[in-house]
């Protein structure tokens, strides 16, 4: 829990480990890193015979889905790897995801015994952090002495790819990252390297299966076993025979389904007689069928509905909420509207001294960082800069039993009415203000990347916002965030409609 502001400045602070002297992140990344990761891969002990592979973490565990920024930092680090005699990197990275149908299977690379992991935060004062580190896979612990870290800026194409979801290859076939209903080549590929290396470990025997296979029931995929047996034939995993005096064995594929267009694929190998000393061998990857799209691509516009439109679920809204009830309230003294600490405002800004104002105003329950965020009517959903209208979202620090008072653009609401608002919408019909609360200053960092996203309005005039499928996007995206938070996150929101 975050105690008072000091404290929760401190933990942003040292939230990224101390800066390199290189502030270029390209240039710390040739000149530091790289010849850090090889050096340490070739001469350390504990990496000598063993197999390593290159990943994206995200809080300290490998991440199937990251960001093009991550992703492409990673794939620099791995192309060093590869090409640094004495570094032996695993099969899925180190060649083809799956042995090609004319070659011998190698197993060797299968088993994995580090991962070298990269890191990318951002923090909430507009800061950048990079940190490499190896995971030893066996005993779940940090190598000790093997890593690396820098902090700085980022440039704008950076910042960019930062912003862009993108999956990780490496874990083609995970649940995150499935394969396309339309690539049975590639699924039966994998497939048929996995099944083949557990085939050439049994020591019972060798499987001879028919060469004139048909699709069972449930196989929805039909194509995907008969080229999965082509190439176990061809890794000399297995036997092909149209001899029915000769079959010992059935290799047969089904696609179960998980949720929605998610299957989970199995290609499994059974023996025919059950006293027979074969033991029954699958291996399995997830796919989605046609149509749909992977977790790295755009989804498929869908409509929004006519009028309020319809509501995105985000947990912790009312009830056991962080804040109280909001309610806004109008001044004709400045001051209020000002918080401490923005001493600069902006003359464009929503601080006026000659104008009346108004302030967002709760009960806070509890020491928490506020973001605030308006849904304006036929404008779509902007995030709030504060009289000091800065770029970055800043933290507006919230103390346990002391008011949240937060400065609105609006200037008065004397012919208006508030209700409270229970649900998020993506078109919610009037004007909408929403306080989120968050408790933990991890989660506080993911929430500012997020709505750092959504436009910045600074002033009283109305800010073009998000909105339509782009807005839904962002919300779905939002309350997943939300989801995972859930324990430190809370939040109020009140509807504003004029009255003629």
């Amino acid at each position: 829990m975050i105690r008072n502001a000091a404290i929760v400045l401190s933990l942003f602070l040292l939230a990224v480990p101390a800066a390199a002297a290189e502030r270029n992140l390209d240039r710390w990344f040739d000149s530091e890193l790289v010849p850090f990761v090889t050096s340490q891969l070739v001469e350390h002990p504990r990496f000598k015979g063993e197999s390593v592979m290159f990943v994206v973490f995200d809080d300290g565990v490998p991440a199937s889905v990251s960001n093009k920024l991550a992703i492409s930092l990673r794939d620099r680090l791995l192309d060093a790897a590869l090409n640094t005699p004495g570094v032996s990197v695993g099969r899925r990275q180190g060649g083809t995801s799956a042995t090609p149908a004319s070659q011998s299977v190698d197993c060797t690379r299968d088993d994995v015994h580090y991962y070298i992991g990269i890191a990318v935060s951002r923090r909430i004062d507009g800061l950048y952090g990079v940190s490499v580190r190896a995971l030893d896979l066996e005993d779940r612990n940090w190598v000790s002495g093997f890593g690396k870290a820098w902090q700085g800026a980022l440039s704008t194409v950076q910042q960019r790819a930062m912003r862009e979801s993108q999956t990780d290859a490496t874990f083609r076939g995970a649940r995150d990252v499935p394969f396309a209903g339309d690539e049975s080549d590639l699924l039966a590929a994998h497939l048929a390297h996995e099944l083949s290396c557990a085939l050439l470990r049994e020591t019972g025997g060798r499987y001879i299966v028919s060469s004139n296979r048909e699709a069972g029931p449930g196989d929805n995929l039909a194509a995907t076993a008969e080229l999965a047996s082509n190439n176990l034939a061809a890794h000399d995993a297995l036997e092909l025979t149209d001899d029915e005096q000769k079959i010992n064995a059935t290799l047969s594929g089904k696609a179960h389904r998980i949720d929605g267009a998610l299957y989970q694929y199995w290609l499994t190998v059974t023996p025919t007689d059950p006293a027979n000393e074969l033991s029954t061998l699958s291996a399995s990857a997830y796919v989605l069928l046609p149509g749909y799209r992977l977790a790295s691509e755009s989804p498929p516009p869908r409509p929004l509905a006519d009028g309020a439109g319809e509501s995105v679920s985000v947990p912790h809204g009312g009830g056991d909420a962080l804040l109280g009830p909001m309610r806004i309230l109008r001044s004709q003294d400045q001051r209020i509207c000002t918080r401490r600490g923005d001493a600069s405002v902006r003359a464009t800004s929503y601080g006026e001294s000659q104008a009346p104002c108004s302030v967002l105003v709760a009960d806070s329950r509890a020491d928490a960082i506020v973001f605030v965020l308006e849904y304006q009517a036929n404008y779509g959903l902007v995030r709030l800069g504060g009289p000091a209208c800065r770029e970055r979202t800043a933290p507006h620090v919230v103390t346990r039993g002391k008011p949240m008072r937060y400065p609105l653009p609006i200037t008065t609401i004397g012919s208006s009415e508030m209700r409270e608002a229970r649900e998020w919408q993506a078109s919610p019909g009037v004007d909408t203000y929403y306080a989120f609360a968050v408790s933990d200053t991890r989660a506080a960092r993911e929430f500012a990347n997020h709505i750092d996203t959504l436009p910045l309005r600074c002033s009283s005039s109305v800010r073009r916002g998000l909105e339509n499928n782009a807005l839904h996007r962002w919300l779905e995206e939002f309350a997943v965030l939300a989801e995972r938070h859930a324990p430190h996150v809370g939040w109020r929101a009140i509807e504003v409609k004029d009255v003629l």
